[in-house]
């Protein structure tokens, strides 16, 4: 972290780091301070987006990382993916929810174990998981279902 050395950063990096706060809870409060303000509460015209970014990352020590499909590089290297969900009208957008791929290959039994999800899964749960915060029930607009249906295609 940068300026690590200064106490308000060794602060702030020990309060992300060690304090033992929900991050589900947090998250839910932000998301109903955000739907009880008019500007910015969830209606008809807005949508659920779905995205899988990742980043390339060296090495094996950190979780999550796995030899995965990078659209943007059309290549597969070793990377670190999170499914994400954002809700948008056009005009504001926030995040919703995130939840990080687990590669199969980091599960005792691979794709057959009980607690592997894959990336479609995963959209579904935070897509399911939106909407059911969401009152006027958005639509979901999802660039990981065309780009895995077209993978599929090929």
């Amino acid at each position: 972290m940068a300026g690590a050395g200064i106490p308000g950063v060794q602060r702030l990096q020990f309060f992300l780091s060690e304090s033992p706060w929900e991050s589900e809870l947090v998250n839910d409060r932000r998301l109903e301070l955000l739907h009880e303000e008019s500007g910015t509460a969830p209606h008809a015209g807005g949508v659920i987006v779905i995205d899988d970014s990742g980043d390339r990352k060296d090495g094996t020590a950190t979780a999550h990382v796995g030899r995965q499909w990078l659209g943007r590089l059309s290549k597969t290297e070793s990377r670190i993916v999170t499914v994400t969900t954002v809700w948008t009208d056009g005009r504001v957008y926030y995040p919703l929810h995130a939840t990080p791929y687990t590669p199969a290959h980091h599960f005792a039994r691979g794709r057959s174990d009980p607690a592997f999800r894959t990336k479609p899964q995963l959209v579904a749960a935070l897509a399911a998981r939106g909407k059911h915060r969401s009152p006027a029930d958005p639509g979901v607009s999802s660039h990981l279902l065309h780009e895995t249906a077209a993978r599929r295609a090929r």
